[in-house]
């Protein structure tokens, strides 16, 4: 079977519900989540916000010491895509994202 159709179950058993992905590819805790407005990803911890910041800071810092050299300008943002796909949920929007905190609050991961 295809990874992209597998589930996960949750500890307690319930497995994933509406759908949605709601554990990360890569380890426990999701760091990304459903978009609020529009579709995606979005940080939901802490640790999504650190390493978004981080890409963000290391984005311009790079774009003031390298400015001849755009393929070194990209490679934050291209670390942070990787990151938040493997450590996300689904990418998604408004209804994917209350389908995870439904999940989150029935003892869902």
């Amino acid at each position: 079977m295809p990874r992209e159709c597998r589930r996960r179950a949750s500890p307690t058993g319930t497995g994933n519900t509406g759908g949605v992905r709601t554990v990360p590819l890569v380890g426990d805790k999701a760091w990304f989540g459903p978009r609020r407005f529009g579709w995606g990803l979005s940080p939901m911890s802490p640790e999504g916000w650190v390493l978004t910041a981080a890409s963000l800071v290391a984005t311009f810092v790079l774009a003031r010491r390298a400015p001849e050299r755009p393929m070194v300008r990209r490679i934050p943002a291209i670390v942070l895509v990787i990151v938040a796909v493997g450590k996300g949920t689904a990418p998604g929007g408004p209804r994917a994202r209350s389908a995870l905190r439904a999940a989150e609050q029935t003892g869902g991961p």
